[in-house]
């Protein structure tokens, strides 16, 4: 089971990082099309998870930091939290419901597609 984080909490906890009171990497792996549609502010890098083990070394230097992963709905993050895993990463976690969820629940003003 991949650990998850609501959406609400996502962005409490982005909040708190622009404060400096949290650490952590934020990781898109949609395709580039679809960031350019709807982006999360504070998201660190875009990788998509088709992408992710052969360019994983782009993100090596964050081992140690807790990723935080979406993606529009949750699957392809889930599955990325699988590569990170298998990568060595220990502390990671799906953001449940991915773009569309925070756009629900947190900013109305994102676009869904």
């Amino acid at each position: 089971m991949v650990p998850e984080i609501d959406v609400v909490s996502f962005k409490k906890r982005l909040d708190a990082r622009a404060e400096g009171k949290d650490d952590f990497f934020v990781l898109d792996v949609r395709n580039p099309n679809e960031q350019e549609i709807a982006l999360v502010p504070g998201t660190d890098k875009l990788i998509p998870v088709s992408e992710l083990a052969a360019r994983i070394e782009e993100i090596k230097n964050q081992i140690d930091k807790e990723i935080l992963v979406y993606c529009r709905s949750g699957g392809r993050s889930g599955m990325a939290c699988g590569i990170l895993a298998q990568a060595g990463f220990k502390s990671y976690k799906n953001v449940a419901g991915g773009t569309l969820a925070y756009s629900d629940l947190v900013d109305p003003s994102m676009q869904k597609y």
